[in-house]
Formats: structure tokens, C-alpha cells, sequence
């Protein structure tokens, strides 16, 4: 582990110097710099040490682990530090007063935490709050700095990203699903059979693993995704931007990489295609989205670059009629670009959220917003303004129960059958929203589907409210419409891929 610190001094510390009979190397996972010159160090054997910087020698040493110490993170203040371990646990280690109102202090650890199963391999440390993330990432709020009790003082566990790692070619009815170094492509099953609601109906045809594309060297798959028609596919790495023709050949699949790419500042942070699939949007991490046009045989040529954010572009909505794109940056600000003669249209009011999901809806080519902290709004494009339903929620204001949901919409898209309809989800929620029915209040229930079921009509006409929740799918990855009657669902049981992780490090307990 590295850090730097302005001065051009060296200085060599002989961590493993003071380990008495130490039958292994003993290796630094991480460091921190004080601004006071003192070094502090996590090793494998559990220890976090204070350095002398100029001098090299240890001031202060702690062990909070019987395991590994692989992660550390200091406060702003620099009076706080957040430690993770192998064994799954956190410690914080606070700097004190030796005596009550005495000038002296000195790090004393004073809290650990068991969160995690597994390794703890990285955190931060927030004003109000401890950041843990390994097989889950966990927000344990510091009580003593929350102002009031409420949804900021509440422990938060989130096992999956929150971006799409599941793209959809509609026409072709295929998946591409991403994975750290790989991609998969999959035929969709079929059916010929109905049935009732909640059916489980056999399948005619089923679901086929087409092909697998490997990534080159060591490096991550920052984003990718499949073309409507499914005949382009695109990825991105740190260094490198990746575009594939896909030709179906009966019941084979090839794949022919498109030769001579527009040179790209990467990485990209997202990929999307037009509706027609005849465009390529590449959000870049330098605050820019170009726009590669794709042509036949299999080639393609970079038709604009449209700038205008100031930082990382991460989120994109292209409109279906190629007429509008949104993009969103990592100031929180959405931007609204002219596709048909590439111009800067508007710039949505900035909300003080992150932006979490966005798209245009096709018919009345409005855009709607997911924030973070679950509020949602519609702006219409060509008016350059929130719409009168927007403006009426956002006056009358969401249900409790929505707003204190913790994981954030991930996706949004539109019944093709009813304008009215807005299909959103999060990880455990897949949720039509009625714009022509009433919004609910705190005061009626906001999951009442199964007591709807129950009423007889007239009484059902009265509840009825705007939000038709369902929670049969968790967790859930990607929801998306094939057609006017066809929706796919991905869902990713997490015993799935826990059964998959190696066993964490056992602890001997008392007694035993």
C-alpha cells in the first residue's frame, strides 16, 4: 500500500522489526498520513501502528485482530480511524484525552463491529458515519453525530452494485450479463402455453448460453451492453473500449470485433444504443459523450462529441425517436442534448441527490428522475420544465414507506400499452406507477395488493391508489419489457454465489 506526502524526504520503516518469533512475513495492506507527519500502518498480524515520520521509528502500536488488518480509514478531523479485518470485523480507534479536559491524548480503540462474514478489504470513514465494504457493503452510522433520530441514523447493509449489469437486446430476446472479466450472452426461453396469474408455465424452448467473451489482462469490466437488435455488443475497461459485431448463424453464434475503433479517452463509465440501433453513446470519465454512428458490414465512425459536464458522465437516456439524450454527471446534474443537430438543449434543475435511474419516455418524451433518496420527478424535454403531475407529487409528497426504502431505483421504463404506466425497481421492489390514479398518504397502506384482491369491486375502486408494488423477485438485477405482453426479470439469490466464496477465517471460540 502507498501514500504521498509533498515533502521530497525517503524514509524506511522496518515494520516487522519488533514481531518476536514471527513464523510468517508480515505484510502492510494499508497506510494512512497524518498531517501531523505520523504514518499509520495496517499488517497481517492485526496490528495498527502509529510512525514517526522523519524518524522511523514506532510511537504507538495496536492490535485489533487476531487476523489480518487489510483496510484503514482516517476521519477529516483525523481524531477517528476505521479498520477492517479478514475476519469480517471493523474497529474504530478514536484519539482521547489521556485526563478529562487534559491537553494530552493518545488512540485507544473503542468499537468494533461484526457486520461482514468475510473479508473486509476496504472503508471509509464519513462526518456521521463508518463505511465497510466485502461481500456486502455496510453505513454504520456514528449515533454521537447524528443531529436526530431518523432514516440517517439507521445501519444500512447493501449486497449488490447499484448499476445495471444486465443489458437486453428486445428484439433479438437476448440477455448479456456482466461479470468482473467476462461477459455471457443468453437466449431468452419461450413458451406457448397461458395460464393464471401466478403460474408456472413449461417452457417450449430453453434458455440458451450463446457465447462467452473473456476480457483481456487483468483489468475490470467498467460497463457493457447489447444493441435492441442484438447484432452489436460493447464493453469497456480502464484502458480500453471493445465493440463486437454478433451474427446468429441458425443455432451458432459468432462474434467479429469491429477493427479500426474511434480512439476514446476511457473509461467509459457507461454504454448505450439508440432504439434503431443504427448509434452508440459512450459516457466518458472526462465529462463528455460521443456519439458513434454504426455501420454495415460491421465498422463504425465517431459522428460528435458532446461535452457540457464538468465531471464523470455515468448515466445516460437516449429518447426512442433519436431526437433527445439526458446524461447525468457526477455533480448531480443532468444534462439534455439535441441529437438531430447536436446541440445543448437544457440543463434539469439540480436536485442536492445523485441522480440513480433515469429514462425518457417514448411517447410524450418526458424524462423521469430517480434520486437516491427515492423522490422522483418528470421533466418534460421540449418545454424545459417539471410537468403538472411532477409538480402535483412533489407538493403533496411520497409515502413514508417509499421514502425510507434503502435501496435505490436502478431502472425505469414504460408500458408501450398504457402511457400512464411507469415501471420502476430496486433490488427487492418491482413497482407500476399509475400516474392516472391518486397518490397514496401515510395514512393507507402502500403495498395493498393482496387486501385489494380480498375486496369486492366497488370497495376495490375506492383504495385503489398509484403505486402497484410487487416483491416476488429478490434480489433483483434487471426488469425490462420484451413487447406489450412480455416482461423479463432477473433475479440473483444471494446462497447463489455465497456458496461459491471460500470460507471465512474461523475464530476459536470460548468454551469449545
Amino acid at each position: 500500500s502507498t501514500t504521498w506526502h509533498p515533502p521530497p524526504e525517503v524514509t524506511r520503516i522496518m515494520v516487522n522489526h519488533r514481531v518476536e518469533k514471527a513464523k510468517r512475513e508480515c505484510v502492510v495492506w494499508a497506510i494512512a498520513l497524518l498531517s501531523s507527519g505520523t504514518v499509520v500502518s495496517a499488517d497481517s498480524f492485526g496490528r495498527v501502528q502509529f510512525w514517526d515520520w522523519q524518524q522511523g521509528t514506532l510511537a504507538e502500536s495496536h492490535t485489533v485482530s487476531s487476523s489480518a488488518a487489510l483496510s484503514l480509514a482516517v476521519s477529516e478531523k483525523e481524531d477517528s480511524i476505521v479498520v477492517g479485518t479478514s475476519t469480517g470485523a471493523t474497529y474504530q480507534l478514536q484519539l482521547l484525552p489521556v485526563k478529562l479536559g487534559g491537553l494530552e491524548k493518545r488512540w485507544v480503540r473503542t468499537k468494533p463491529f461484526q457486520y461482514h462474514s468475510h473479508d473486509v478489504r476496504a472503508v471509509a470513514h464519513s462526518p456521521s458515519a463508518l463505511i465497510s465494504g466485502g461481500t456486502t457493503l455496510v453505513i454504520r452510522p456514528l449515533m454521537e453525530k447524528v443531529q436526530k433520530k431518523g432514516y440517517d441514523a439507521v445501519l444500512r447493509k447493501f449486497t449488490f452494485p447499484h448499476r445495471r449489469l444486465v443489458s437486453c437486446a428486445r428484439k433479438a430476446r437476448l440477455l448479456l450479463f456482466q461479470f468482473s472479466q467476462h461477459l455471457e450472452l443468453w437466449r431468452l426461453g419461450s413458451t406457448e402455453e397461458t395460464g393464471k396469474d401466478g403460474e408456472v408455465l413449461p417452457l417450449c424452448r430453453m434458455p440458451e448460453h450463446l457465447v462467452q467473451l473473456k476480457s483481456k489482462g487483468p483489468e475490470h469490466i467498467y460497463c457493457s451492453c447489447v444493441s435492441p437488435c442484438g447484432t452489436w455488443l460493447g464493453y469497456s475497461t480502464a484502458s480500453r473500449f471493445h465493440l463486437y459485431r454478433v451474427r446468429c448463424d441458425g443455432d451458432g453464434v459468432s462474434l467479429r470485433k469491429v477493427p479500426k475503433v474511434p480512439k476514446l479517452l476511457p473509461p467509459a463509465y457507461q454504454l448505450q444504443f439508440s432504439a434503431d440501433s443504427d448509434s452508440l453513446f459512450v459516457a466518458s470519465a472526462r465529462g463528455s459523450v460521443h456519439v458513434l454512428q454504426l455501420l454495415e458490414p460491421g465498422g463504425c465512425k465517431l459522428l460528435h462529441i458532446a461535452c457540457g459536464c464538468s465531471e464523470a458522465v455515468y448515466l445516460l437516456a437516449p429518447s426512442a425517436d433519436g431526437h433527445w439524450l439526458a446524461a447525468v454527471s457526477g455533480d448531480w446534474a443532468i444534462h439534455v442534448y439535441n441529437l438531430k443537430c447536436f446541440k445543448h438543449h437544457c440543463v434539469v434543475p439540480t436536485y442536492n441527490c445523485a441522480v440513480s435511474a433515469l429514462a425518457i419516455h417514448p411517447s410524450t418524451n418526458n424524462l423521469v428522475i430517480a434520486y437516491s433518496d427515492q423522490q422522483l420527478v418528470e421533466f418534460s424535454i421540449p418545454e424545459k420544465q417539471y410537468t403538472g403531475w411532477s409538480r402535483a407529487l412533489q407538493s403533496r409528497g411520497l409515502h413514508r414507506a417509499w421514502l425510507e426504502r434503502d435501496s435505490p431505483i436502478t431502472h425505469i421504463t414504460f408500458n408501450p400499452k398504457n402511457p400512464a404506466h411507469i415501471l420502476l425497481h430496486d433490488t427487492y421492489l418491482l413497482c407500476v406507477l399509475d400516474k392516472s390514479l391518486p397518490l397514496p398518504d401515510d395514512s393507507t397502506l402502500l403495498m395493498n395488493q393482496s387486501t385489494l384482491k380480498q375486496l369486492p369491486e366497488t370497495a376495490r375502486k375506492r383504495q385503489l391508489h398509484a403505486f402497484k408494488i410487487c416483491k416476488k423477485f429478490q434480489p433483483l438485477l434487471f426488469m425490462d419489457l420484451l413487447d406489450e405482453n412480455c416482461l423479463v426479470v432477473v433475479e440473483r439469490p444471494i446462497m447463489d454465489f455465497k456458496t461459491q466464496l471460500p470460507m471465512p477465517v474461523q475464530q476459536k471460540k470460548f468454551g469449545t
